[in-house]
């Protein structure tokens, strides 16, 4: 099967500091792929680098057969690439669907003066983006927040917004970093029903960096670990729960 998504010997340092070392990560369409380790092992930084925000010294990149490294990280919403962060990066003073719609904007056609020159259809397009804003944030039982201020909902429910922002734009590739972070046991149970809902729904491939291995338990279908930015392990969630290196880098000093 042809990886949707496939990176090969990546290197990244910061100076003196080796983040990652020879990393290898392929994901197939329609993957749902963790990836853990522990604090420092280079998660973040691997998303940054497949979303170009960080570039490595060594290795390559693929994405849908293409090189991610020719493509500046502004272009890769239009590729189908959407991604959440560990820090929110959350409007607070704009309203829970206001934050969604921006995920919207590289699928709006023209610009300004378009919205402009054609105020019909811009209102029609308007109202179409709220109602696919609004059916991003139901299944995340976020629908009576709509009209909230970001900025008052509790963590958990913020975390909900960030998802929907990054889920709306109906992306092949769904990159999330410690979404469960915050979340109640019911809300987490929750976020997993529904990525599984939306997998097969949107047909979706998703890599999520989590520190909670029950939250892949049951939806993943395979799990990368990193520790100290190289591989030490991959396989389903039962697998690297069992692997001894694993435990040793990582299970047996989890909190």
């Amino acid at each position: 099967m042809t990886p949707l998504l496939e990176l090969r010997q990546v290197a990244v340092r910061f100076g003196g500091v080796t983040a990652l070392d020879g990393v290898d990560l392929v994901i197939p369409s329609e993957e749902i792929h963790g990836l853990i380790g522990p604090n420092g092992a280079g998660k973040t930084t691997l998303l940054n680098v497949i979303c170009r925000i960080a570039r490595p010294q060594e290795g390559t990149l693929s994405y849908a057969g293409q090189d991610l490294l020719l493509f500046e990280p502004q272009r890769l919403a239009g590729l189908g690439i959407s991604r959440t962060f560990q820090n929110l990066a959350l409007i607070d003073g704009a309203s829970v669907i206001d934050n969604v719609l921006i995920g919207l904007h590289a699928h709006r056609p023209g610009g300004l003066i378009d919205e402009l020159a054609c105020v019909g259809r811009g209102w029609r397009r308007e109202r179409a983006a709220r109602e696919t804003a609004m059916a991003a944030l139901a299944p995340l039982g976020l629908l009576e927040q709509a009209e909230i201020l970001v900025g008052r909902l509790s963590y958990g429910q913020r975390k909900m917004v960030e998802l929907a922002r990054a889920w709306v734009a109906k992306p092949r590739l769904l990159l999330l970093d410690e979404p469960t972070a915050g979340l109640n046991s019911h809300e987490i149970e929750q976020l997993r029903l529904t990525l599984l809902s939306a997998r097969s729904s949107d047909r979706l491939t998703i890599l999520v960096i989590t520190h909670h291995i029950e939250f892949l338990l049951g939806m993943a279908d395979r799990v990368t670990v990193l520790d100290l930015g190289k591989n030490i392990a991959i396989g389903t969630p039962d697998e690297v729960r069992s692997d001894r290196r694993v435990i040793d880098a990582y299970i047996g000093n989890a909190p």
